[in-house]
């Protein structure tokens, strides 16, 4: 268990501008643009006047007055926006990581060999089978979690900035804000799914993870091409009248969940639901959040594609042992 511990923060601290500070800035530019949109409106307001009449549906009214006298229509738009920036920031982060794990993966193993300090950890009271174990605990667990954190603390902020902009126009930021009763429940389906998308991606790192300890040079040129290959080999097959695995599962649950799975986190239904969907102040609530989280841990695609995986890491340490230097 020391050692485990040991090569975590190894990892961590030879690869924490990725981990931490990519992350971090990601969410700092999120905010900084948030703000300064924000202050461009407030300048807007005042060169034009504050007061100045504002035609909503055909009748003349301005800000203040607006947020005086809030509507369920206002309210609905308010919820509406608040799902739109949860999935959109959601997604943001997701991607940022997503890239930044899969070169981690891609070369987590393979730049040990190249520049032959696999000799140095071998010499060491430390297991191949630790080691890879470390990295893909890395990737799979530590980093989501981390970045989770990033990215609730980010939405937090940017909550409070609206919040403070509501407040100086004389609205309520409990009506319009912190009292949606969708709220809770959206917060609620991201930590829950955040277990699904860390076993999404055990597919993903293990099979970066494989090529990284089998290949002896390009690891991204093999694992991208072998899976694609693959596909485009089996439609082929399937032009000449031969039974073929159906390109939908094929390209859909296998090819793309192996190399995207660190971009791309579980369905998010609910919450695109709430962002884009027909909208109602009442459309998420517990009953929904629970059912979409059940079907989504009820998924066997999932549970395979996490056993595949793990296979394939184990592959890793099996090459591991055998390659020490490219």
């Amino acid at each position: 268990m020391n050692n485990m511990t040991w090569l975590l923060k190894r990892e961590f601290w030879e690869h924490r501008g990725g981990f931490f500070w990519v992350p971090l800035w990601t969410g700092v530019a999120v905010l900084t643009l948030t703000l300064l949109s924000l202050i461009a409106g407030e300048v807007g307001l005042i060169v034009h006047g504050a007061h100045n009449p504002i035609e909503v549906n055909g009748v003349a009214t301005n800000l203040r007055e607006m947020l005086a006298h809030i509507g369920p229509q206002q309210v609905e738009q308010s919820a509406k926006m608040l799902a739109v920036s949860l999935y959109w920031l959601n997604f943001l982060f997701t991607l940022v990581i997503g890239i930044v794990l899969f070169f981690y993966l891609l070369g987590a193993l393979y730049d040990d060999r190249r520049d032959r300090s696999a000799l140095f950890w071998k010499s060491l009271p430390v297991s191949d089978a630790a080691t890879v174990i470390s990295k893909a605990l890395m990737a799979v667990v530590l980093i989501p979690l981390l970045v989770f954190a990033i990215f609730l603390g980010t939405w937090l902020l940017l909550m409070m900035m609206m919040s403070a902009v509501v407040l100086l126009h004389g609205g309520s930021s409990w009506l319009l804000i912190w009292g949606q009763s969708n709220l809770l429940p959206l917060l609620t389906y991201q930590v829950a799914t955040l277990p699904a998308h860390m076993l999404l991606s055990l597919l993903t790192a293990g099979w970066l993870l494989l090529c990284s300890a089998a290949v002896r040079s390009k690891p991204f040129l093999w694992a991208v091409l072998i899976p694609v290959l693959l596909g485009i080999a089996n439609g082929w097959i399937g032009l000449m009248g031969v039974p073929t695995v159906p390109s939908y599962l094929l390209w859909g649950e296998g090819i793309k969940r192996l190399l995207l799975g660190t971009l791309v986190g579980p369905p998010n239904e609910i919450v695109a639901q709430a962002a884009f969907g027909k909208f109602h102040r009442d459309v998420v609530n517990w009953s929904i959040t629970w059912h979409g989280v059940a079907d989504l841990y009820a998924t066997p695609g999932m549970w395979i594609g996490a056993l595949a995986g793990i296979a394939m890491i184990a592959g890793a340490v099996w090459f591991r042992r055998r390659n020490s230097e490219v």
